[in-house]
């Protein structure tokens, strides 16, 4: 799972970029970590669906590697 960086010297523009890269790089990551295609992440997620421990283990563990990489960036912008 790569987060890609963004080379922008517009702030705001950079930060949007940047939150509308996070939903596709959870998608993409869920699906490659969990073995599924984009339409059974969809499906997943907009249905009433139960999820092994395997599969809530490796969604948390995405979700807190993309916002920790999040953070990281905020702090580089962050003026002190």
């Amino acid at each position: 799972m790569q987060v890609k960086k963004i080379s922008s010297s517009n702030f705001l523009q950079d930060t949007h970029t940047r939150l509308l890269n996070l939903a596709r790089t959870f998608r993409e990551s869920i699906c490659e970590e969990c073995g599924w295609s984009e339409a059974t992440f969809y499906r997943k997620a907009k249905g009433k669906n139960t999820f092994s421990n395997a599969e809530k283990d490796k969604i948390l563990a995405v979700l807190e590697i993309l916002l920790k990489s999040a953070a990281e960036q905020n702090e580089k912008h962050r003026t002190r």
